[in-house]
């Protein structure tokens, strides 16, 4: 039997995970908040409350969709205030900006206005948010009580991406693999045996069973393996 290229001993998907998944909770030893409103008295105001809730805070302030952009960018942060009402975009824009941003896509994020318009609350809510307050609701309590309750979003989101992540990976592994293993039977290397290398490693991954090898499934390209 011809000799096959040897296969690398464990993929590198922890390389592929950001910090927040590996760590499956907060990111540092406080809790960062970042502030978009256009209103320096109510970004003061909250900046002051959220010191006041005696929880360790870092918070960052942007008065723009620009400045919001930018500070998205430059830190990860836990938890997110958005006011609805801004001079160049709404909220619920700076929301999806959130959502699909590579490093805090897993932020709890609130929407707040001087006045919350309940269309507003319900698009907010199917896109995610963890709540739709007006900003007189947002006093110590129910920021330190927010802050907790972003630890629990945070946790679970990284944990929902890290299961999508594996599961790609456990698919892209299988391909890679049948398409090896197909290349060699049909240069005749592979007639009713498989390579033991190549077995123990799907079986080590839960691919197939270590003492069960189906030669025809990988002949079938779709699926390239019948998993357990």
């Amino acid at each position: 039997m011809a000799s096959i290229s040897p296969i690398p001993e464990e993929p590198m998907v922890a390389q592929a995970l950001p910090a927040t998944s590996l760590h499956g909770g907060r990111r540092g030893d406080c809790f960062d908040v970042l502030i978009l409103d256009d209103d320096p008295f109510d970004q003061k105001r909250l900046a002051r409350t959220l010191d006041a809730t005696g929880m360790p805070v870092n918070s960052v302030s942007a008065a723009t969709i620009g400045e919001f952009g930018a500070a998205l960018d430059s830190g990860s942060f836990d938890v997110i205030l958005i006011d609805y009402m801004l001079p160049d975009s709404d909220g619920l824009e700076a929301q999806k900006m959130v959502q699909s941003h590579p490093t805090n896509f897993a932020a709890a994020v609130v929407m707040m206005s001087n006045r919350m318009r309940t269309d507003v609350a319900i698009e907010s809510i199917k896109q995610g948010s963890l709540d739709c307050l007006d900003k007189v609701e947002l006093n110590t309590d129910k920021l330190r009580e927010l802050m907790m309750a972003s630890v629990k979003v945070l946790a679970e989101t990284s944990r929902h991406w890290l299961g999508e992540l594996l599961a790609q990976q456990r698919t892209l592994i299988a391909q890679d693999v049948a398409k090896l293993v197909r290349d060699e039977m049909e240069f005749g290397r592979l007639i009713d045996t498989i390579d033991k290398r190549i077995l123990d490693m799907l079986a080590a991954r839960g691919l197939t069973l270590a003492d069960r090898w189906d030669a025809e499934g990988v002949m079938d390209p779709d699926p390239p393996f019948a998993f357990r």
